[in-house]
């Protein structure tokens, strides 16, 4: 695949710098030549940011006057934007309360949404590329992971639909969606929901806790993937002549999203069964041992 031979060195702007695969990201591209502009919120993050040889721009998806601050200091042309920063919200949908689902798209649809908007006239202005990072969750979603999942399809209709109204002007967009990465996003998540808690009563948060028991011991159990090919399907979405409009990547990634062609009844039993949730996993256990001893003998 043919690549751009730019003679000036490229400017991108990455959010999530300081994540798992935004420092990733920063990493390679500030390698490969490119001005890196590392998007960040703490403050006290800027300065090991600065002494890495990025430019740290302070930035608040959430904070609309953060993110037209941070694009009036990149200035008039940028050359990428990747829209790497995220949170990952888990648990029964039951269980999970408004606020987690307010959180997961204030940051991971509408920020991002905030951002390709702010940053659209210097990307427009360079014939720049748009990279989202989504998740394969979104098209084979697990159970219990029901909130990213959610965020990031509506992430990914997002996408489509910007590509589509930037195909005439010059932008190029590419949705990104990993497999399972071995990054702090999962024990961020767990924090996070410990922190909230779960929405219910107890008698419902009892309802779910052996499904949730087999979930969490799969999820333990499952290998998770370097962040290099995630990373390397950027680095080619930002440089490619002719980019992919969408990259899947890590192996269970791919096998995940080729369930989404079998029938929906049979993939729902696909699903349960690797993830460990059968039906003994609702019964109620003192309901089970009455009934066992109540039959003949």
């Amino acid at each position: 695949m043919a690549e751009l031979s730019p003679s000036t060195p490229r400017t991108v702007l990455v959010t999530g710098a300081t994540g798992g695969v935004g420092s990733a990201v920063v990493r390679a591209l500030h390698a490969d030549g490119w001005t890196v502009y590392a998007a960040h919120r703490e403050p006290a993050d800027a300065e090991a940011l600065r002494d890495a040889g990025y430019t740290p721009v302070r930035l608040e998806l959430t904070d609309e006057d953060s993110v037209a601050v941070a694009a009036e200091q990149v200035g008039p042309r940028l050359d990428g934007l990747v829209n790497s920063a995220a949170i990952m919200g888990q648990g029964p949908v039951e269980l999970t309360p408004a606020e987690a689902w307010r959180r997961q798209f204030e940051i991971n649809v509408i920020g991002q949404a905030t951002v390709i908007r702010a940053f659209l006239p210097a990307l427009r202005a360079s014939g720049g590329r748009i990279v989202n990072i989504g998740a394969v969750s979104a098209r084979v979603p697990p159970p219990f992971f029901g909130p990213i999942a959610a965020s990031k399809a509506a992430l990914a209709a997002l996408t489509h639909s910007v590509r589509a109204e930037l195909r005439h002007q010059g932008v190029k967009v590419t949705l990104v969606e990993p497999g399972a990465m071995d990054t702090p996003i999962f024990a961020t998540a767990d924090k996070a929901s410990a922190h909230l808690g779960w929405a219910g009563s107890p008698e419902t948060q009892r309802h779910y806790a052996r499904a949730l028991d087999a979930v969490r011991a799969t999820a333990a159990r499952q290998p998770l993937g370097p962040v290099t090919p995630a990373v390397d399907a950027v680095v080619r979405a930002l440089t490619a002549r002719r980019p992919a409009t969408l990259t899947t990547t890590g192996k269970d990634g791919r096998a995940l999203a080729l369930l989404r062609f079998l029938p929906d009844g049979l993939r729902d039993r696909l699903v349960l069964r690797a993830f460990g949730v059968t039906a003994q996993a609702f019964e109620d256990p003192e309901l089970t041992a009455t009934a066992s001893a109540a039959r003949p003998r």
